[in-house]
């Protein structure tokens, strides 16, 4: 069965996780009820994974969140048209005005400044008068994204959301506990990477197992 996107990404977290806490983990088959069936020593436990997002939540989950999906796809279309012209990793950073036809734009204009002549690290900034700059340099590998998605306020007492979030899971326990046993852990990730993620607990510790009703969760951001 191929792995989706999302158990990649959760798998990610959890490694990711692990190392800063300093945690030697050994994470079993992939599961849907908890997400991982983890054992540490001679303790194994079930650990479901979620994501916290700062802003406006809908149904769907955050509004934000969802723009930067989009907007980073948009960005990653970009990249692959640029590739199939010219073969050449850039890192591309893109800041300002991102309307459909600014984004029409960048492609010709990398083209034109025919960075695969150029040695690695060869910096160009494009800034023509239409609201959008394009900082592009040719590198070992491609990073293309969105600098607005980036650069934003930091939420520093999420911890209303905290809560909220555990509350939400604890309701699922049951049949965490049916499939995984009696020990269930929840890691709540926020990526600050992206405006949604930017989420700070100012309270020490930031990394390690914390309890909210007696069950025990980690706070990784």
């Amino acid at each position: 069965m191929t792995r989706s996107s999302t158990k990649d990404r959760e798998l990610f977290l959890v490694e990711q996780a692990a190392k800063l806490m300093g945690k030697t983990w050994t994470i079993g088959p992939d599961r849907e009820c908890p997400d991982f069936f983890v054992t540490e020593g001679t303790q194994q436990f079930g650990l479901e994974v979620s994501e916290l997002f700062t802003g406006r939540q809908t149904p769907a989950g955050s509004a934000m969140k969802r723009q930067e999906s989009k907007t980073q796809k948009a960005v990653n279309t970009l990249r692959r048209k640029y590739e199939a012209i010219s073969n050449t990793p850039l890192s591309v950073k893109l800041v300002g005005n991102i309307s459909a036809d600014n984004l029409a734009r960048v492609v010709p204009w990398l083209v034109a400044e025919d960075l695969s002549s150029k040695p690695i690290l060869h910096r160009v900034i494009v800034d023509e008068d239409n609201g959008l700059r394009v900082h592009a340099t040719r590198a070992l590998r491609a990073d293309w994204f969105c600098v607005n998605n980036r650069v934003g306020w930091v939420d520093r007492n999420p911890l209303q959301l905290i809560t909220e979030a555990v509350e939400k899971k604890s309701r699922k326990l049951p049949r965490y506990r049916a499939t995984a046993g009696p020990d269930i852990r929840l890691l709540l990730v926020a990526d600050r990477t992206n405006n949604s993620g930017k989420l700070m607990l100012n309270e020490k510790p930031q990394f390690g197992p914390a309890r909210i009703s007696g069950r025990v969760f980690y706070v990784v951001s």
